[in-house]
């Protein structure tokens, strides 16, 4: 099998750090995983809470950023950014909330002369918490969490997750037409797979032809059968290649971040995935 490379994609291609959870929990460092990725042409990552190594600390898991620091000068060719869970769209998250400042201030230790990125994802607003009513308090909850990032010349991602996407999407834009002028520098991270925790899977595809390009920062690549991510992009729930396909008609240009389920041969489901969604390029 061939590796990773970028060549065969439209699109940058890198992962989720949590991929590597099965090879940190076993004593491989960061570093060492980064630079495989790099040898593997791989130049986007995104380190995620939990699973970051040495580089962060406590139970809550909170990066370090005078340590993330030294990445960018063993690695100036990735582009990084830092990914947090994060109760965002609550409507009650406070830009003080120290979890929060040590994720923005490990987004500018990784920026590397890019503006910082922070993204965030909230595993706890419940789908019954997203009612017509909270979609305002929500928006400028977010408002304030962007202004935080545009204080440092950043930007903010925000994933949906366990919220319902017409909701979802509906505290996003109420939150860009809040920022005004300053509206792109909150993104959306578009992960297909996660919709199928609150839509149905057949829906998912029209809801690909409908997120606009340049609302979002990045897009997560994962499979899921039988109601669990899969550590591979095969057959299952959903229709990559075809969802790809739309995505380059759409004319998306971020990058492309695989974010499969942790494994002991992740590499080898790496190769495998490039290869099934890029490979066409080859034939």
């Amino acid at each position: 099998m061939t590796s990773v490379t970028v060549s065969d994609s439209p699109w940058p291609l890198g992962l989720v750090s949590n991929c590597w959870k099965v090879q940190l929990d076993s004593g491989s460092g960061l570093d060492s995983l980064i630079a495989e990725a790099v040898q593997r042409e791989l130049t986007v990552i995104e380190l995620r809470q939990g699973s970051l190594g040495e580089y962060e600390a406590g139970p809550n898991c909170v990066p370090q950023a005078d340590r993330l620091s030294e990445l960018i000068r063993r690695f100036p060719q990735v582009l990084f950014n830092v990914a947090l869970s994060l109760p965002c769209l609550s409507g009650e998250l406070s830009r003080e909330e120290s979890l929060f400042l040590a994720g923005r201030s490990a987004a500018m230790a990784l920026a590397n002369g890019q503006p910082p990125h922070l993204r965030l994802v909230d595993l706890q607003t419940r789908p019954e918490q997203c009612l017509e009513s909270s979609v305002e308090a929500a928006a400028r909850g977010l408002v304030e969490l962007t202004e935080a990032m545009i204080e440092v010349e950043g930007f903010l991602s925000i994933e949906h997750s366990r919220q319902p996407w017409p909701w979802f999407d509906s505290v996003m834009n109420a939150a860009r037409r809040r920022l005004g002028k300053r509206g792109s520098r909150l993104r959306l991270c578009f992960d297909p797979c996660n919709l199928l925790l609150t839509e149905r899977a057949e829906e998912v595809a029209g809801i690909v032809e409908l997120v606009q390009p340049k609302a979002v920062s990045m897009i997560h690549v994962k499979q899921r059968k039988n109601g669990q991510v899969q550590p591979h992009v095969g057959d299952g729930d959903l229709d990559w290649p075809r969802l790809l396909g739309t995505l380059r008609l759409r004319g998306h240009v971020g990058p492309v971040l695989f974010e499969i389920a942790p494994h002991v041969d992740v590499w080898a489901n790496l190769e495998s995935a490039v290869a099934r969604l890029f490979g066409a390029a080859r034939d």
